[in-house]
């Protein structure tokens, strides 16, 4: 067993999230990983959720000398509201994936059985992963602009309780029908692109397991931007066909950039108005313009041991000996 145990946790759970069958299994994983905590003896305090802002409240309680690990109950839109309050001095960030897609968990290499991730959070090293910021809301796996923007601004909040994954499916199929929103300059690191839409990303995942940038990394101070050429719906359909065939990155009209601050806005005398929608870990973040750019400090991360992060983790603690 590894040295490290954990026994002083903070949990934070939005417990109304899911609704029908779909709430009903989040809220079984969610009790299964309760009665673990139990059983491995730890003293947790538990902050269920009542409205926007309350995880990223909570969170900011979430001292390292009052606990071992702030743990995030949720999918990657909670872990965002968590990770936006953590203090300077935080407990390292823990999750349960709860979550619609579980973007991040599958990033770093954690298993959705309850009992492999509960060992994880207890016993599982620490790496330093650096968030991204739009405007000034930190992020931890993407940010967007363009078709996948306009889908989670439009999805209903009640469809997606009730389809999880299907309710994006559905939306974007809807989004397909009517898509027509402007075209983007992104200036990145100074130098500028044209693009139809825009993935900022901090993680090489995007929507599960399809990959859209595959050079990007949690621990790694800069972004991967996938620039998206061709728009209307065919492109979007192009597109998608691509990322879920993984083939994404042989389109000609995909372009990939490394930077560490990109500024969003709509392209040149646009019917479209500013104010188009930026969406962050499948949230709507802001409206443009924008800035996207690295935070100033990595975050603590509770990874899986042998993960790929850990070993990034261990490689880095050897070189600084």
């Amino acid at each position: 067993m590894s040295a490290t145990y954990r026994r002083r946790l903070l949990v934070i759970y939005n417990p109304t999230a899911g609704a029908g069958q779909l709430g009903r299994r989040k809220r079984v994983r969610l009790e299964a990983y309760l009665d673990l905590l139990e059983d491995a003896g730890c003293a947790v305090e538990f902050r269920p959720t009542t409205r926007r802002g309350d995880a990223e409240a909570f969170a900011g309680d979430g001292h390292a000398t009052k606990y071992d690990a702030v743990v995030a109950a949720g999918g990657d839109g909670t872990i965002g509201e968590v990770a936006n309050g953590l203090p300077l001095d935080s407990a390292p960030l823990g999750i349960f994936p709860l979550g619609t897609a579980n973007v991040l968990a599958m990033e770093t290499g954690l298993p959705l059985d309850p009992a492999a991730v509960m060992q994880a959070v207890l016993h599982g090293p620490v790496a330093q992963i650096w968030p991204g910021f739009v405007n000034d809301r930190l992020f931890t796996i993407m940010a967007g602009v363009g078709f996948d923007a306009h889908v989670v601004a439009d999805l209903p909040p009640g469809l997606k309780r009730w389809l999880g994954k299907g309710a994006y499916v559905t939306e974007s199929l809807r989004q397909l029908v009517q898509y027509k929103v402007p075209r983007y300059r992104l200036a990145i690191d100074g130098r500028d692109y044209d693009c139809a839409s825009a993935v900022i990303a901090k993680g090489h995942f995007y929507g599960g397991k399809f990959v859209c940038a595959p050079d990007a990394r949690l621990d790694a101070p800069d972004f991967q931007v996938c620039l998206f050429g061709m728009g209307g719906r065919l492109g979007a359909l192009r597109a998608t066909a691509a990322l879920t065939a993984g083939l994404l990155q042989h389109l000609p009209e995909i372009t990939l950039v490394r930077g560490r601050q990109v500024t969003v806005a709509t392209l040149g005398d646009s019917a479209y108005a500013d104010g188009e929608p930026v969406q962050a870990d499948g949230d709507i973040a802001a409206r443009l313009p924008a800035t996207v750019s690295i935070g100033p400090r990595a975050i603590p991360l509770i990874v899986p041991q042998g993960s790929d992060l850990a070993k990034s983790a261990m490689q880095k603690a050897k070189a600084a000996e």
